[in-house]
């Protein structure tokens, strides 16, 4: 009778030894979602964040805005082609850097209009397919996403 009696509180243990493992499981995979969730918004702010960058150097500097939303060639004066593709450079480092974290973040998925802005931008800004056609192992993700780019 009392190995019965054991059997039976050693099986209940058991039973809800399973029950707070499950319950334990359950909460760990929530948790586990809000982080995800937190750090690819983060990871979305830390792109946006370098594309504002880039955006005030264009707010103070006005007269380079066509070179990138208007499709205008470089110019031929050196210093001032020198700047536009430091610029360049900045917002392919931007460009690159928001579709890789689209890439590794799953929970990004909201964030398609990303491919679309930067397909905008390569189309609209010759100095941008000019910096990466000239240097593609530097922006990666860039040329893997549009590998046009390069030729």
């Amino acid at each position: 009778m009392a190995a019965l009696i054991f059997g039976l509180i050693a099986s209940l243990a058991a039973v809800l030894s399973i029950l707070f493992a499950a319950r334990q499981t359950r909460e760990l995979a929530r948790q586990t979602n809000i982080n995800n969730g937190i750090s690819a918004a983060s990871a979305v702010h830390n792109s946006l964040d370098r594309l504002h960058g880039v955006g005030s150097v264009l707010f103070e500097n006005p007269q380079y805005i066509p070179y990138f939303y208007a499709g205008i060639q470089l110019p031929q004066e050196e210093a001032e082609k020198l700047r536009i593709l430091v610029l360049a450079e900045m917002f392919a480092d931007s460009l690159d850097y928001g579709l890789l974290i689209k890439s590794l973040a799953p929970e990004t998925d909201n964030y398609d209009c990303w491919d679309e802005y930067v397909a905008g931008m390569l189309e609209s800004a010759p100095a941008i397919r000019f910096v990466v056609s000239q240097h593609p192992t530097w922006w990666p993700t860039l040329t893997q996403h549009f590998p046009n780019i390069t030729s």
